[in-house]
């Protein structure tokens, strides 16, 4: 997981798998944004193969937190697979899901 801040964005970057182990480090780092009043975040999981359910209930938590402080979490997701897990839980109604950082970047005010 890599992080950093630019142009008043915090950009999370996940690779691989995620799983339960890496959940609690993203809820950690999440909750660290936060704390610094980090409000405007894009998740890019170009390269992430799968995501558990943890990490979904993490990003839905903290995802209602943020809305309640005037931000927002985005998300760039480009594999099919997760993109139908995504239709299929329904998230793709919670989350705007982008297909490229640039773009993602591109709708915070």
């Amino acid at each position: 997981m890599k992080r950093k801040f630019e142009d008043n964005i915090e950009i999370i970057t996940l690779d691989g798998r995620v799983d339960q182990e890496v959940s609690e480090e993203l809820e950690g780092v999440l909750k660290d944004c936060l704390a610094k009043k980090r409000m405007n975040i894009c998740i890019d999981m170009m390269n992430v193969k799968h995501v558990c359910s943890s990490a979904l209930g993490v990003l839905v938590a903290v995802k209602r937190m943020i809305k309640d402080n005037e931000g927002d979490i985005k998300l760039v997701i480009v594999n099919e697979n997760l993109l139908r897990l995504f239709e299929t839980t329904m998230l793709d109604k919670v989350f705007e899901i982008f297909e490229s950082q640039r773009e993602c970047l591109s709708t915070f005010d």
